[in-house]
């Protein structure tokens, strides 16, 4: 089977570079064309077999302009809790502790309050393996960055450090092989974005989640 991920469309929070985490600011008028052009990979395919969300609502309202009806949600495949650093622009943070947006970008810092890598990896991996679990054909989550950065970890061990930002409305697809004690996969294609466009964006201590 396939798995596809796609991340959600811009939010205004995404374009001020203010970072969400379990907040949930809406998507700016970009994110909602974002997903609207994110469709057309889904348009005149089979449908797949689940559709699954992340229960924040920018996730939701990509998922519905993608043209899905039927999806259902789950809370575990939420972005990773920022604790203190929720709501915070990424320049103030910059400013009051030079380095940890970068560290934490890499997996190697934790923001005050917030939630470490590997418990975040940890529940994406569980949620991965239910959406998996209920289908035999092409899996579809919408989620966020850091979900997608997770299942690149879980999948196919590629840790965060590896990783550039992913675009919102990107496209990520993995080949899954289920087996009785693991599931075999491959990176078939990462970040493919809307538009050429919403691949012109900051490097990695710019990108906002």
């Amino acid at each position: 089977m396939r798995l596809i991920l796609l991340r959600h469309g811009e939010t205004v929070w995404n374009a001020e570079r203010r970072l969400q985490g379990h907040a949930d600011a809406p998507l700016s008028s970009r994110g909602i064309e974002q997903a609207r052009r994110a469709a057309g990979f889904f348009a005149g395919g089979p449908a797949p077999g689940h559709i699954v969300s992340s229960d924040l609502s920018r996730a939701r309202h990509t998922a519905e302009l993608l043209g899905f009806s039927g999806f259902t949600t789950d809370e575990r495949l939420r972005e990773m809790d920022l604790g203190d650093w929720t709501g915070r622009w990424i320049e103030q943070i910059e400013a009051s502790d030079p380095g940890a947006y970068r560290d934490w970008r890499l997996g190697a810092y934790t923001p005050p309050g917030g939630e470490g890598w590997e418990p975040f990896r940890g529940r994406v991996s569980a949620a991965l393996d239910a959406a998996m679990d209920r289908a035999v054909d092409d899996v579809v989550i919408v989620a966020h960055e850091g979900v997608v950065r997770a299942a690149c970890h879980v999948l196919v061990g590629l840790a965060p450090s590896q990783l550039s930002p992913i675009s919102p409305a990107a496209i990520t697809i993995f080949d899954v092989r289920p087996s009785m004690t693991h599931r075999n996969a491959r990176l078939v294609a990462f970040n493919i974005a809307p538009s050429l466009d919403d691949l012109r964006m900051r490097g990695l201590d710019h990108a906002p989640v």
